[in-house]
């Protein structure tokens, strides 16, 4: 009888439980990418120096024009401000894919370049940007990180 009990229990906690892990990857992706972009606009103030952050290229690691953000991306401070990384820059943070992010990409009709470039003051270059999370499993946007001109992010759910 308790076997039967707790078979019942496993076949209802279970499939909660999964959606629950994949919440939690979902939400540490998202978490991962803005503290980076905190740390990117931060890092830009405090030095006085422009900082980028970009995608990276699936193939060869480095950053792409793709505005694709699901193989990862870097964080560098742009010493030369050319908004391209070049030998002797110092890489602030490297990332690789996030689990449980099917995609990471922006969602404007006409994307831009996958790259962030905060001036100095921590001031975005180019205006707002808005990236949509797609989490593994689905095939629909279920978050949206919205980069307001000032460099600052923020979380918002698709409706």
């Amino acid at each position: 009888m308790s076997i039967a009990v707790l078979t019942v229990l496993l076949a209802i906690g279970v499939p909660s439980f999964a959606a629950m892990a994949r919440q939690w990857q979902q939400d540490a992706a998202i978490d991962t990418f803005v503290g980076d972009v905190r740390l990117a606009r931060s890092t830009a103030v405090r030095t006085s120096r422009p900082v980028v952050m970009c995608a990276l290229d699936h193939k060869t690691g480095a950053c792409t024009p793709q505005a694709n953000w699901t193989v990862g991306w870097m964080v560098f401070s742009d010493l030369d401000a050319d908004g391209a990384f070049d030998a002797g820059e110092p890489v602030i943070a490297h990332r690789g894919a996030q689990a449980g992010n099917a995609s990471l990409i922006e969602a404007s009709p006409s994307p831009s370049e996958a790259r962030l470039r905060f001036r100095n003051n921590g001031t975005l270059s180019g205006g707002g940007v808005k990236l949509n999370l797609t989490p593994e499993g689905t095939t629909h946007p279920a978050r949206l990180v919205v980069l307001n001109f000032m460099g600052r992010a923020r979380v918002a759910n698709v409706e």
